[in-house]
């Protein structure tokens, strides 16, 4: 008979039996092993969510602007659009509203030019960033239980990826974000600029595009910051 056969050529009883299952028992069978390697796996796969969902909430906690906001603002999703920055005169107007809201009083800027002005508007910018990661950081579990030391040098070493990743999501084609998304300067006014000031802006913007297309959400962008 062909059982006979099967086990004459090298297959096992539980072969032969499981080819002779009603194709209903088949599946049944599949999904329960299946559902049982999952419950292998559960421990460790529930370790690795709950420090996903940790590392997010303090990327939410911590960041200001993140890139669900910044994405709303860009699209033209809210109710009050940005402050469009994108020549001299307007420039001037946002510096009485905008930056001052930003960097507190800017009377002491007023008399220096455009550019450096811009430039301080930008270092305190990147300042403020550079504490909200550095609190982030501080939330990540784990971390601040390692030395000191090592804390240090994994921020000094770490922050300007983490900068540029951050920067990414304020920024499209056209231009970026600033002031918390009060204002909107265009990219064609940044390169209007004169030198240095003019090439500092668009190795971020060119990084901030190949960057864009990954198309990472903010939970994916805490992970990759905490990393």
């Amino acid at each position: 008979c062909r059982f006979q056969k099967c086990l004459s050529v090298g297959m096992s009883h539980n072969a032969i039996r499981f080819g002779r299952m009603p194709q209903s028992e088949k599946l049944k069978l599949k999904a329960e092993m299946v559902t049982g390697d999952r419950d292998v796996e559960d421990p460790q796969v529930a370790d690795q969510k709950t420090l996903a969902r940790q590392i997010y909430e303090a990327y939410l906690k911590n960041f200001n602007m993140n890139k669900a906001k910044a994405r709303t603002i860009l699209t033209g999703k809210t109710s009050t659009p940005p402050f469009v920055i994108h020549d001299m005169e307007t420039l001037q107007l946002a510096e009485q509203t905008l930056v001052a809201k930003m960097v507190g009083s800017v009377g002491s800027l007023k008399d220096r030019e455009a550019e450096a002005r811009i430039f301080h508007c930008c270092q305190c910018t990147s300042v403020e960033t550079v504490t909200e990661l550095t609190e982030f950081a501080k939330s990540v579990p784990g971390f601040s239980s390692l030395d000191l030391n090592d804390q240090v040098t994994l921020l000094k070493y770490g922050v300007y990826e983490a900068l540029f990743a951050m920067l990414a999501s304020s920024m499209n084609k056209d231009g970026l974000l600033v002031a918390y998304g009060s204002g909107f300067i265009t990219r064609e006014f940044l390169k209007s600029l004169r030198r240095p000031f003019s090439d500092m802006m668009e190795p971020k913007f060119q990084f901030a595009m190949k960057f864009n297309t990954l198309e990472l959400d903010d939970s994916d962008l805490a992970l990759f910051v905490a990393a």
